[in-house]
């Protein structure tokens, strides 16, 4: 089953979008150095990840993610609430594949593109 790391630092966030993506192995970190240690560890097939966190914020972690061979080519969404004017051309600049702001994308819709790159 294909394995999706969460890493964003509200639990109610983490709590709905496991339960969304119930038909996958759902993995949470509540915050970006968890989630970088559960990214080189778990290997998931896909991160969703935030960027306004404690400790690493989001672009650091993805960042480090795409520096590390070890989990260069995993997949990572950002699942954000800061406008996509603000951050989303340097999240792709660094890596990502796509971003979402939180307050404008249905829960259905992450689980839409969730089917779509990992099949399911």
């Amino acid at each position: 089953m294909p394995k999706i790391l969460i890493i964003d630092d509200e639990e109610a966030i983490l709590d709905m979008y496991a339960t969304i993506l119930s038909g996958y192995t759902v993995i949470t970190a509540k915050d970006g150095t968890d989630g970088l240690a559960k990214a080189k560890l778990e290997k998931p097939d896909l991160i969703y990840l935030d960027i306004i966190m404690p400790k690493t914020n989001g672009l650091d972690v993805l960042d480090k993610l795409k520096k590390d061979k070890d989990t260069v080519e995993i997949p990572v969404i950002l699942l954000t609430n800061l406008p996509k004017e603000v951050t989303a051309d340097k999240a792709k600049s660094l890596g990502a594949i796509d971003y979402f702001v939180k307050v404008e994308t249905e829960p259905e819709e992450l689980l839409k593109r969730t089917k779509k790159i990992l099949g399911k």
